[in-house]
């Protein structure tokens, strides 16, 4: 044992339950907010189900106001009772591909096709000769395709039976993903290649972008059994505000951003997008109406005195030791000297905490460690805000 876990151990503590890293969740037991935005966001995501319209919802917020671990809650808490499917992106590209290659490889090239073949050649009361084909295994039908004649038979086979299906009706998306699944014995894993647009590998049907991205959402929640899709995408200002755009690249990252919302609209599909109040601004700056069309929106407030006191509690409770309560091992007054612009903040506020824990193991300080500890960790992090 570390003279650092001892003193932890001395704290009434298992570990540091405060991540140092100035961005992220961390590690937490309790997955919670704020009771205050609890409810709010649970009555936004409640009137998106109920909607007809485009499913999606704009978390807005500062840097360190808590948009990542929105997301975190949404996609463990809130989507699977809707039996909504997510996929978490952060800061995704600017174009269509970029997403398509981070989906499909999130989810795997094998399992996918495995999935989709299992899914187009289940015995039937047709009588179809695909009846015949399924007492084999995935594996062992891909090894009957040992030449091109029979890859072209499957890719036409696969076709009809997505058409049939009613996954898609173009016969260029209807073949590419029949491709994808018929060279999944040759290539079993996806690259990047296989999503970009003019390539010779490419798996993406080119100018048929967004009814492949249908497709692809239509086929993900028939073979997951989901009642819906959603796509949380997380630090998109980056797209907008960290890169300098030319002129094609903002008129990709509009074009997905539409896309996207298209296909909200016509599928059991979900947008989540957490971004700065700089960022939005930027993308309706680029285009107004697309900006316009996420009328579901919440503004992360600050946090109040209780609800920082909370969410310190909560994690300190995940870690502690014994049965104690409150700010053990800290004393109850210990953010009382706080700025508010540190307790309002999140992310300040729990890099404030490991530091004050850090502190006081080099010290070996004993609990309860007070409120001047804490004051000296948030000094010596944001020295700039003491002297203001």
């Amino acid at each position: 044992m570390t003279a650092t876990e001892a003193h932890l151990q001395r704290l009434g503590l298992a570990r540091n339950p405060f991540p140092p890293a100035t961005t992220g969740t961390g590690f937490v037991d309790d997955l919670s907010l704020p009771d205050r935005w609890e409810t709010e966001l649970r009555q936004l995501i409640q009137q998106l189900a109920e909607s007809d319209g485009d499913k999606a919802l704009l978390i807005e917020g500062g840097y360190g106001a808590g948009k990542t671990f929105i997301l975190n809650w949404i996609q463990a808490k809130v989507l699977p009772r809707y039996r909504v499917k997510p996929y978490f992106f952060e800061n995704p590209g600017v174009a269509f591909y970029d997403l398509a290659n981070r989906l499909m490889r999130q989810v795997g090239r094998y399992e996918v096709a495995k999935a989709l073949w299992e899914m187009l050649y289940r015995p039937n009361d047709s009588g179809t000769i695909q009846q015949s084909l399924f007492p084999l295994e995935f594996g062992q039908w891909l090894a009957t395709l040992d030449n091109r004649a029979r890859r072209n038979e499957a890719i036409r086979t696969l076709s009809r039976a997505m058409q049939k299906q009613q996954l898609a009706t173009d016969e260029e998306i209807l073949n590419k993903l029949s491709r994808l699944i018929v060279e999944t014995g040759e290539r079993p894993y996806f690259e990047y290649r296989d999503f970009v647009p003019r390539s010779s590998r490419s798996l993406v049907a080119e100018r048929e972008e967004p009814g492949y991205f249908q497709a692809l959402v239509r086929i993900l929640g028939r073979i997951l059994d989901a009642s819906g899709i959603a796509f949380l995408l997380d630090e998109f200002e980056d797209v907008a505000l960290a890169r300098r755009l030319n002129r094609n690249q903002s008129a990709a990252y509009i074009a997905t951003m539409r896309r996207l919302l298209d296909t909200a609209q016509r599928e059991d599909f979900w947008v989540i997008l957490s971004t700065t109040p700089e960022g939005f601004a930027r993308t309706s700056e680029l285009d107004e109406s697309l900006t316009q069309r996420f009328s579901c929106s919440y503004r992360i407030p600050e946090l109040s005195e209780d609800e920082a006191y909370g969410i310190v509690a909560r994690r300190l409770g995940s870690a502690r030791l014994d049965n104690g309560e409150g700010l053990m091992p800290f004393s109850e007054d210990a953010l009382s000297g706080l700025l508010e612009t540190s307790r309002s903040s999140p992310r300040r506020l729990i890099k404030i905490m490991w530091y004050a824990i850090g502190l006081a193991t080099e010290s070996e300080q004993d609990a309860p460690l007070p409120a001047e500890l804490v004051k000296d960790a948030e000094a010596r992090l944001y020295p700039e805000r003491r002297e203001a």
